[in-house]
């Protein structure tokens, strides 16, 4: 069953963005998208520790450790937004 609310893009599509082209060859590696217990624990490590580390360029750094690191890139991204100014006060 998919759910029409969260959706990834498809490889293809994601290759024929004019922004990610340049990016193409190391977007489209299956290791970036899928979702066991070692890719999406890395990539909420890669995310977290990023989100934390820096004020500009979360998501950036995020997905370029996620590429390195070969971990679940989405997950990633997504959790860098633990810093957002409700939850910086508490962090």
């Amino acid at each position: 069953m998919r759910f029409p609310y969260f959706t990834l893009p498809s490889p293809q599509s994601l290759r024929q963005s004019r922004l990610l082209k340049p990016l193409g060859r190391y977007l489209h590696h299956h290791f970036l998208w899928q979702f066991n217990r070692r890719a999406v624990a890395g990539g909420l490590a890669a995310g977290l520790f990023s989100g934390l580390i820096l004020p500009l360029g979360q998501i950036g750094l995020a997905a370029v450790a996620a590429i390195v690191f070969r971990v679940n890139l989405p997950v990633a991204a997504l959790s860098t937004l633990v810093t957002n100014p409700l939850t910086v006060g508490p962090i």
